[in-house]
């Protein structure tokens, strides 16, 4: 299946655009379930105050998640991950689960509870409903970076739920005609506007007004909120924004006129990133979960230090020398790890030395000294090894530029 991409937003109020989720057809609402009919009054919305928003969902948000859930559910084209059929879908469906209800406690409504489910399908795309549905696809999953990435979108789609766009944007939607309804239906199905009863009337709403750049900010500054209040890296949302703005200059973009209207996903990171830091929160995009870092393998007369695949330096080691230089090794690498965690960038990698001796720095400070030992296992002197050690350092950033992580 052809993946698109519209910047961070999707057709429900959501976080990456693929127009297959905004074909599907639902059927109109009707009256509150009985379980809406025992919950909170829904209360004013237009005030965005944490005071005037309940701290869990409201009759109309319980109506229109349950009934969207419903019927998309029912939908053919949509295939869920079982749980209980799959051990590996078991194990990433707890996760998930467990990632939004860690974020969703931190979020301005705490008594919401979240139900997390994966769509087994390539696109980059997530949505949430009302009341704590959200919905991730697989290739989004797979496209993130980390797990702190994943927690990322999460956090942005539990942002609308906290942010009630859900009821604030149904006033708008109100305002758009059934003719442009139809034409709108025509162009995400390829079938006929006679077809237009078959949408759910607030789904519409969504792929009509999930767009708002308000929203869009307001969920993203909520993501930032909640993130820095649990052990998941406020950072991520940036790095995950880059990423799929790259992505986005790769490939055709998905046009369609009313969508033009959504923020570019550069200028998301970017203000992603003035509320990281106006909130004096550090920027720290590479220390998350499962992220690479380096590590000491050995070998038979030297020890390398590497990173994921890539082979960094290699120390000379021989019998009698060798558990130093393991733990010479060792310090390399811890240094490099911290280096990496601070964000550092390839131009504050350099290198010094001459015939005899020569040493890599990080922002000045020395990462590894090069000995003639060292120098011998490529061919070179100290001072042209150290220069290929930086060369394989800078490597590691230019796959970063291109793929958005290391």
């Amino acid at each position: 299946m052809k993946t698109t991409f519209r910047g961070l937003a999707v057709s429900t109020l959501a976080f990456a655009l693929s127009a297959s989720v905004a074909s599907l057809s639902f059927a109109p609402f009707s009256a509150v379930s009985s379980a809406a009919q025992a919950a909170p009054k829904t209360p004013k919305v237009e005030a965005k105050g944490e005071e005037s928003v309940p701290k869990g969902p409201t009759a109309r948000e319980i109506e229109l998640g349950k009934k969207a859930a419903d019927e998309l559910e029912k939908n053919p084209k949509i295939k869920l991950l079982d749980g209980s059929k799959d051990p590996v879908a078991k194990a990433l469906l707890t996760k998930l689960n467990e990632m939004a209800t860690d974020l969703g406690k931190a979020s301005s409504r705490p008594d919401i509870k979240y139900n997390i489910k994966v769509i087994d399908d390539d696109d980059l795309n997530a949505f949430t409903l009302p009341n704590g549905q959200i919905y991730m696809y697989r290739g989004l999953i797979d496209f993130a970076g980390s797990d702190d990435e994943i927690a990322a979108v999460l956090s942005h789609e539990i942002g609308h739920n906290a942010r009630m766009h859900a009821l604030r944007g149904q006033a708008k939607s109100k305002t758009m005609s059934w003719i442009g309804l139809a034409a709108m239906a025509a162009m995400l199905t390829g079938k006929s506007g006679a077809n237009i009863a078959q949408f759910s009337q607030y789904l519409l709403m969504g792929i009509m007004n999930g767009y708002s750049e308000t929203y869009e900010k307001e969920a993203d500054v909520a993501g930032i909120e909640q993130m820095a209040k649990t052990k998941w890296n406020p950072s991520s949302i940036v790095s995950f924004m880059q990423r799929l703005n790259q992505e986005e200059k790769r490939r055709p973009e998905w046009e369609a006129g009313i969508f033009r209207t959504h923020p570019p996903t550069h200028e998301r990171a970017a203000a992603a990133m003035s509320e990281i830091q106006e909130r004096g929160l550090p920027f720290t995009p590479r220390d998350v979960a499962g992220a690479r870092q380096a590590t000491v393998v050995d070998g038979k007369d030297r020890i390398s230090i590497k990173f994921g695949g890539d082979t960094l330096f290699e120390l000379a080691a021989s019998g009698d020398t060798l558990e130093a230089t393991r733990k010479r090794a060792q310090n390399v690498a811890t240094k490099v790890n911290q280096q990496m965690r601070a964000n550092l960038r390839m131009h504050e990698i350099s290198s010094e030395g001459d015939a005899s001796s020569a040493r890599l720095l990080a922002r000045g400070e020395e990462l590894v000294r090069i000995t003639p030992a060292d120098a011998k296992l490529t061919g070179l002197s100290p001072a042209a090894c150290a220069q290929k050690w930086r060369d394989n350092f800078r490597r590691l950033f230019w796959r970063e530029t291109i793929n958005g992580k290391l």
